[in-house]
């Protein structure tokens, strides 16, 4: 739907994945993000890092080796972002 608005860029379909709303509150590790995003997951590693740095998603490590991601739905542009996908999903 946002690449329909916005175009063809991987940080908004890695964006859009987490603002389904089954996915707003879920940890997401990149595996699964690769799955719903139909992308490889080194591209989805070097993706997430910026939407990570902007504070726009939530990183934590629970182990050395593996990554989780959550929407930071603190974060004013991402609120935004959320009711601005509820309207054109649910129009």
């Amino acid at each position: 739907m946002f690449e329909e608005i916005f175009g063809k860029c991987i940080g908004v379909r890695i964006l859009e994945a987490f603002l389904k709303e089954d996915n707003r509150d879920k940890w997401l590790n990149l595996r699964e993000v690769s799955r719903q995003t139909k992308l490889n997951s080194g591209t989805v590693s070097r993706s997430i890092d910026e939407l990570v740095k902007n504070r726009m998603i939530i990183e934590e490590k629970p182990s050395n080796w593996v990554r989780i991601f959550k929407l930071n739905k603190k974060n004013k542009k991402i609120q935004a972002l959320i009711e601005f996908y509820d309207r054109i999903v649910n129009k």
